[in-house]
C-alpha cells in the first residue's frame, strides 16, 4: 500500500525535485574556498581538482536555481558561465594574470549567492 501511495505522489520516479534549501552549505563553501587557494603556485593536479568541484558545484546550484522564482533565476546564467569556464572536459588556458581575477570573481560569486540567495531562502 505503501509503494502505491508513493506512485500516486511522484508518478515519474526518475523526476528529482532539487530545491535550493536542501542542498548543504559546503556546496558554495567547497569551491570558493578552492577558488581562493588557486592565486597561488600549485601543481596543475590541484587546477584540475579545482575545475572539477566548481564545474559541477556550479551546475549544481544552477539546476536548483532554475526551479526557485524569477531573482534567484538570474543567478543562472551567472553559474552556468562559471561552469564552462570550469569545465574539467574542455579546459580554456588562460594565463595566471587572468585565471587569477577569474578565481577570485568565482569565490566572490559563490559567497555571494550564499548569502544573498541561500541564507534568504532559509
Amino acid at each position: 500500500m505503501t509503494i502505491m501511495i508513493r506512485a500516486i505522489r511522484d508518478p515519474d520516479p526518475m523526476s528529482v525535485n532539487l530545491n535550493m534549501k536542501a542542498i548543504p552549505r559546503i556546496v558554495w563553501i567547497a569551491p570558493a574556498l578552492l577558488l581562493l587557494i588557486a592565486v597561488w603556485r600549485l601543481p596543475y593536479g590541484y587546477y584540475t581538482f579545482t575545475r572539477i568541484v566548481t564545474c559541477g558545484a556550479s551546475v549544481l546550484i544552477a539546476v536548483a536555481g532554475m526551479q526557485e522564482r524569477a531573482v534567484v533565476q538570474t543567478w543562472t546564467i551567472l553559474l552556468l558561465a562559471i561552469a564552462v569556464l570550469f569545465n574539467p572536459f574542455i579546459p580554456i588556458h588562460l594565463n595566471r594574470a587572468v585565471w587569477f581575477y577569474l578565481d577570485l570573481g568565482a569565490a566572490t560569486a559563490f559567497l555571494a549567492h550564499l548569502v544573498l540567495v541561500r541564507q534568504k531562502l532559509t
